[in-house]
This record gives C-alpha cells, structure tokens and sequence, in this order.
C-alpha cells in the first residue's frame, strides 16, 4: 500500500517567488469530531483527521498543546495541531467509507516584500482557514490589494492537485476534479492567512488575521500590520484505495461537501517558543529554497524521522465510528450540493442517534529522553555507547553493522534489554534498530560509519519497549541507523574466544562428520565479494555431499579450497587460493 504522506517540493501550485521555506511530515495523531477553535469543550459538528501534538483533544489550549508528551509532525519541539475534514467515498446502499491517507505536510513560508518583517506565531495564536459551506467558487469577494499587490478572490486559499499515474499533472482547481483518476492521490491544500493584527490571539469570524494580497504572496493590509508565517497544508487522499470507487460525484468531504469548495484547516499554535522564534528569524530569511529542514541547522537538530512511530495516533477522544466503512456521515451530516452555501448545521439524524461520549482532553507532559553521547556509560553496568552507524543491508561488498545475531521484540525491546540478550550469548556488541530490532556481534564492520554527532536526524526512533526506571525514554536506533554498544566488561569472556571460562557461550565446534582439512563457517552474500569467487556447481544440482563437493573442485581444475553452502546443497564454490579475506 503507498504511503500518501508525500514530500512534494515543487507541490506549491499557486506559490510565487523563491522565497525561503521549510516543510515537514506529519502522520495522524487523532481522528474525530474534535475542533477546539469552533467547537471547544464539546463534539465538532463534523469529523477531522488531525496531525501534531498528543495533547490535542476539545478543551486544548496552547499551555496543554505545548506540554505534549510528543508530535506526530517531524520537527518535535512543534507541538501545534493542524486538521482538515475527512473525505468519504458513498456507496449506492448510503453507506460511507473514510478515504485512507497517511497525515499532512505542512509548510512554513515567507512571502512577500516585507519577509524580513515576518514575526513568529505567538503562544496561544488560533486560526482557521477556509469556509466549511461554500459549494461554488466566489470570484467577487477579493482579498485587499493595490496596484503594485493586486487583489485575489479569497476561494483560491483552497486547491486540489490530482496526481495520475503517469504523464502531466493537471492544472490544480479549486475544486475536486477526475478524482477515480488520481492512481497517485488526490491532494488537497489550503493556504492560511499570514496578516494579523497584533491584539487578538483569536477570534470566531477571524477577523484577527487577513490573507497577503497574492494569499501566497504579496503585502498585508491596513490594520494587519504584522505579518506571519505562512502555513500551507498538504493532504494526499489515497481515493484509489477505496473500492469499487467509479463516481468523481460520491466522493464527500466529512461537512456534507461533495464539492472541495468547502475544503478547510485550522490551526492551534504549539511551538516551543524558542525554538519557533530561532527557525523563523534564521530558516525562515536565510533558509533553503527547496525547503529541506536538513539544510537549516536549527531544524535538522529537531528533526526525527522516527515521527510516526514515536508518536502514533492516539485512542479517538470521541467514542463514535468514523474510520472505514460506517452507516452514515459522522454527526449525521446531510450532503448538500450547493451552489448557494450549506446551511450552518444540516444533521439529518441527531434526534435519533446518541450522542457519543467525550473522554477527557489528553493532558501529558513531555518524556525527558535519556541521550548519550559517545564514549559515556549507558544502560546496563559496563556498556559503553559507542555511537549511531548506518545501517543498510545491501549493495556491493557491504554488510550490516554487526552480523552475527538478529532478534526482533515488538513490544520489550530497550537498550537494557538487547545488551543483555547479547551477553547472554556472549557477544560483546549490541546495538538496538527500528525501535524493535536488537543486534549482537564481537566486531564493528569496517565498513559501517558513525552518523554526525551520533543521534542527528539518524538514531533518533524511541524504543517500543518500557520506561527506564528513570521515567525517562531511550532511542533505539533509527531508519537505518543503529545505536551500537560495549560491554567494557573485563571479566567477560566473548564467544569464540578459546580461552572461555567464565561461563558465557561457548565456542562454535562443528558438527560430527568434518575432517581435518575443515578451515570453519564463513559469511558468503551471492552478488558480492564471495568467499570462494571460483567456480560453482549450477542451481538444482541434486544430492550434493561434501564427497561431490571435493570431487568437482578436483575434477573443474584443481581447486585446493572448496565449499558448501545453502542447506538446499544447491552450490559449491571454489578456489585455488583460498578463502578472500577482504
């Protein structure tokens, strides 16, 4: 299944200029009838799919918001929330199934002549963008401009891209088009409003912000002197993975909208203050065109590509049905078909339904993270971080990190855990992947490579295994990436080593059955350096004995060194010169 959480960095459809930016991934953190702008302390009239901090429920603020014990959005000291409307696809029964999509990727952008001016958004900020009731496009109602910043209809905040398979993009609209087409997604995106005007930190209409004249570019008018940030929100809806969806016209959006006309978002502003501060006046004026956080260094020292997993979605705060197929729209939300606008509240079932039950705002406080850094003491008695290497199986003459010993633990695995399972089979080294992966072995391989400053970006996916005693989370590796340790345990005997007596592993012995010319048990990966690169027996030769073995390599050329492997029997390799030891 495609993910449809998409990076996109030429995804700005009716973006100007080459002004900086920065955009970042974000998976979904709750799904439901949450909105605390419109609807704070109760059930929204209409589900949302929501992306950012835990602490997201119907009674956030920006205190709640910012003490999240994570986000699912990639830069983690951001601890806002961003949500748009779900989309349906409906059934000839009336039945509904969600449209599935992996989150959002949200942008941050500077435009405009007065970019220099752009101030962070301030704790506590709100906004929402958009119109949940518009059915038609409204080319009158523009947004403020002068000649040199002309005027825009404000409808053009919301557009849709639709992503074929192959060929040309079509020309984005304000509306959804040729959806059962989109084999790539449907993406629907919305532009904020940059402008405020420096009192209100919300207010219902939104009168408290504008949008820049050009809405992607421009100036402000009078009275929103203060210019933001402008965030711009991606969200790709996988509307080929819904089955048997042959109708562009059945495709809904969770408020009755069967149009995008009424395609929204808001926003609740969760950023570490400092942070927000330091990445707007640096990443913001100075920052890459492309907009790749790893290219601001402010941003790359937040970064985490372990978001989804160190912050998946939360339990529903509303206890009602609204992911897969369901009977009815969410809120029981009649479709209306426009032009003119839908009414404020058009719920065809609500007397008849039960009102579903709120479980109370998530109120966490963030996990301090247990981080070391090379060389210093970390997990158990003795076992020293030796740092974050890349970890990649694959490609010519290149091996994993450490290569002896796998084992995979979906639910216990922490650095305690894995150093202790690879003592006790008497390895030295242990390194812990994936959050769920642990790894044993007594030698690094050379050809591994300690990430930059160990845990950038690299080792930074948090165990999925228990607290340390501490309260405090571990990281576990990462994508790729492994975090390596030592037992600098001087008593400890590793296996292999014939002088064992303390009780751990023993040496590996072969089996009964091998003569004395057995030299022992050597890796060998088909496509790269082989251990024995001479020749080999063909595949599906049968009834291959050690016997068979040594009388091919005698008869093929004399080989003096000769091989089994595959417990198929299927090759043998062979060379005069002996086993490589590269």
């Amino acid at each position: 299944m495609k993910s449809f959480l998409t990076l996109a960095a030429a995804a700005l459809p009716f973006l100007h200029g080459a002004d900086a930016f920065w955009r970042m991934n974000c998976a979904v953190i709750q799904t439901g009838r949450v909105d605390p702008l419109v609807n704070p302390g109760t059930v929204a009239a209409h589900a949302h799919s929501i992306v950012g901090g835990s602490n997201i429920g119907v009674n956030s603020t920006y205190a709640s918001m910012v003490n999240s014990s994570c986000t699912s959005c990639e830069l983690r000291s951001d601890k806002s929330a961003y949500w748009t409307p779900l989309l349906y696809y409906q059934y000839p029964n009336g039945s509904f199934f969600e449209v599935p999509h992996g989150g959002s990727v949200v942008y941050y952008l500077a435009r405009g002549p007065n970019v220099t001016s752009i101030i962070p958004f301030p704790p506590g900020f709100k906004i929402l963008s958009g119109d949940k009731s518009a059915r038609s496009y409204d080319n009158e109602t523009l947004t403020w401009g002068n000649a040199a910043y002309p005027g825009r209809p404000i409808a053009d905040r919301v557009s849709f891209a639709c992503l074929p398979a192959s060929g040309p993009e079509p020309p984005n609209q304000p509306y959804m088009f040729n959806v059962t087409s989109c084999v790539d997604g449907m993406r629907a995106q919305i532009a904020f409003q940059a402008c405020w005007n420096g009192v209100d930190l919300y207010k219902s209409d939104n009168s408290h912000v504008a949008y820049l004249s050009g809405i992607d570019n421009g100036i402000c008018p009078p009275g929103y002197q203060h210019q933001l940030p402008m965030i711009f929100v991606e969200t790709n809806y996988a509307v080929s993975q819904v089955p048997n969806a042959t109708d562009d016209s059945k495709f809904v959006f969770s408020q009755g909208d069967p149009t995008g006309f009424g395609f929204h978002g808001d926003f609740i502003n969760g950023w570490d203050m400092a942070m927000q501060t330091e990445a707007v006046n640096t990443c913001l004026f100075n920052g890459a065109p492309d907009g790749v956080v790893q290219e601001c260094p402010v941003l790359n020292a937040d970064d985490t590509n372990g978001y989804a997993q160190n912050c998946p979605e939360q339990p529903p705060q509303v206890d009602e049905p609204v992911r897969g197929l369901i009977e009815r729209l969410p809120g029981c939300i009649n479709i209306t078909y426009g032009p003119q606008a839908a009414p404020a509240a058009s719920m065809a079932c609500a007397a008849t339904v039960a009102k579903p039950y709120i479980t109370p705002t998530p109120d966490s406080t963030p996990l301090p993270t247990a981080s070391p850094t090379p060389g210093a003491m970390f997990g158990l008695p003795l076992q020293q971080y030796m740092g974050c290497y890349n970890d990649t199986l694959g490609g010519s003459g290149y091996y994993r990190t450490l290569n002896s010993v796998e084992y995979v633990n979906y639910t216990n695995m922490s650095v305690e855990f894995c150093q202790a399972y690879c003592m006790s089979l008497g390895y030295t080294l242990s390194g812990v992947e994936y959050a769920q992966e642990c790894h044993c072995d007594n030698e690094i391989n050379p050809t591994a490579v300690a990430a930059l400053n160990g845990t950038v970006n690299s080792c930074t996916w948090s165990c999925c295994g228990t607290l340390t005693a501490g309260g405090t989370q571990e990281f576990c590796g990462g994508l790729g990436f492994i975090d390596v340790y030592r037992n600098t345990n001087t008593s400890f005997v590793p296996f292999g080593d014939n002088s064992n007596t303390a009780g751990n592993a023993q040496p590996y012995t072969p089996a009964g059955g091998f003569g004395s010319n057995y030299l022992g048990c050597y890796s060998d990966t088909p496509g790269q350096l082989r251990t024995l690169p001479g020749a080999s027996v063909p595949d599906g030769w049968n009834n291959m004995t050690i016997e068979v073995c040594a009388a091919f390599c005698a008869q093929s050329g004399g080989y003096q060194y000769y091989g089994l492997e595959y417990a198929s029997q299927w090759y043998v390799l062979a060379s005069p010169a002996g086993p490589n030891s590269d």
